[in-house]
């Protein structure tokens, strides 16, 4: 049987990191290919992507992956548990996935999947709701319920990465035709998740050292990104200022019930419309809503819900479609793909009769809007826009 591998990111953008996984997933497994699952428009963060979603799933086509496909919004902007939930759902429909790869702090897969089993308890839930009663915030409280059982597992989810390889873990186990993936966990070198410190080869970080994706994008923002790539149309997060305050004063000029969007708790719809109308940075905009009991996270996140019509339990659905964004021209994956896929397939969104990645061009739509707005550039939509093919 063919080995393909699975990989989940976001790539935003992809850097040398992304390339040493795929890699060494490839070694690690000795696959013959690798099927990348990658967020579209908007990321996990609260945020518009950094780079265009199909310049991104280029990227990685040239850094060794056979085929991206498009993570639906809905699940792209998710917590980790749903960002995984699909990720793990669009693997699974593709029919062909034999293993799931993902970067972790930790290579040590006993611990993650030990990590996961206890998430999963009952009774975690109700020691992590008594230290939240104490004053801690949601994440400090269930790290805090996972220490009384063992304090490796807490250090475990204290990082992003970690946390994600839970869930991935996790969602193997609970989504429909996942089950047989083979997990791996590739253990991440160079810089941590949030550094923004940027690093290059030879640094005193190690013999060789991967900036992070926060720090390629600081140092694009400063002025001090020394790569070859065209970052020109990049976006902020403060793209995001003038569409969500209009968005937000049209739901409260129509009296829409925020709580209706996911991550939206009553409480934090009182916050949210507490700043309402608002005329400022997206930044600041979010500092007026963001408490101990409301991360920054959380609040982006609901924003982007809120953005793109996100509603409670979209992200509880799997994934109804497949959408191609690149692909390696006559991989073993691409074919075992196409022979074996178990959702409608879709290329070009003129040949979406259906409707079925409607979600998707919203968000692309909304996505080009700022582009134009911070650059004075129309990037073509995803009704006209082919995946890109690499040959050879």
């Amino acid at each position: 049987m063919t080995r393909i591998v699975g990989i989940t990111a976001e790539y935003d953008p992809f850097h040398a990191g992304h390339a040493y996984h795929i890699e060494e997933t490839k070694r690690m497994t000795g696959a013959e290919g690798v099927i990348c699952v990658m967020s579209g428009s908007f990321v996990q963060r609260g945020e518009p992507a950094f780079l265009d979603k199909y310049a991104r799933a280029e990227a990685a086509v040239r850094g060794g992956a056979d085929l991206v496909l498009e993570l639906p919004p809905r699940f792209a902007a998710a917590s980790a548990e749903g960002f995984a939930r699909g990720a793990v759902g669009l693997l699974a429909a593709c029919g062909c996935v034999t293993d799931l790869s993902f970067g972790a702090e930790t290579d040590d897969l006993v611990l993650l999947q030990k990590t996961a089993e206890a998430l999963s308890e009952e009774t975690l839930a109700a020691d992590a709701k008594r230290f939240m009663k104490e004053g801690k915030s949601y994440a400090a409280a269930l790290a805090a319920a996972l220490a009384v059982r063992d304090p490796a597992m807490a250090a475990v989810i204290a990082s992003p990465n970690n946390m994600l390889a839970v869930e991935y873990l996790k969602a193997l186990k609970t989504v429909s035709g996942a089950a047989g993936m083979r997990p791996l966990a590739v253990k991440r070198i160079g810089a941590d998740y949030h550094d923004e410190a940027y690093l290059t080869e030879g640094s005193a970080a190690g013999p060789v050292s991967f900036p992070s994706a926060s720090s390629v994008r600081k140092a694009v923002r400063d002025g001090r990104y020394a790569g070859t790539e065209d970052y020109s149309l990049a976006l902020t997060p403060e793209a995001m200022a003038a569409p969500l305050a209009a968005k937000l004063r049209t739901l409260v000029y129509t009296g829409a019930d925020l709580t209706e969007y996911e991550d939206v708790s009553p409480d934090l719809a009182a916050r949210i419309l507490a700043a309402v109308p608002f005329t400022g940075s997206f930044g600041e905009l979010c500092d007026r809503v963001v408490t101990r009991a409301f991360t920054l996270a959380r609040v982006r996140r609901a924003f982007v819900h809120i953005l793109l019509e996100i509603r409670k339990g979209d992200s509880r659905k799997l994934p109804a479609y497949l959408k191609i964004l690149a692909l390696r021209e006559g991989s073993p994956a691409v074919r075992a793909f196409a022979e074996k896929a178990r959702l409608p397939r879709i290329t070009k969104d003129a040949d979406d009769s259906a409707g079925l990645a409607e979600d998707s061009r919203f968000a692309q739509d909304l996505y080009h809007q700022m582009v134009f707005a911070a650059h004075e550039k129309v990037l073509p939509d995803d009704y006209r826009k082919s995946p890109f093919v690499l040959h050879g």
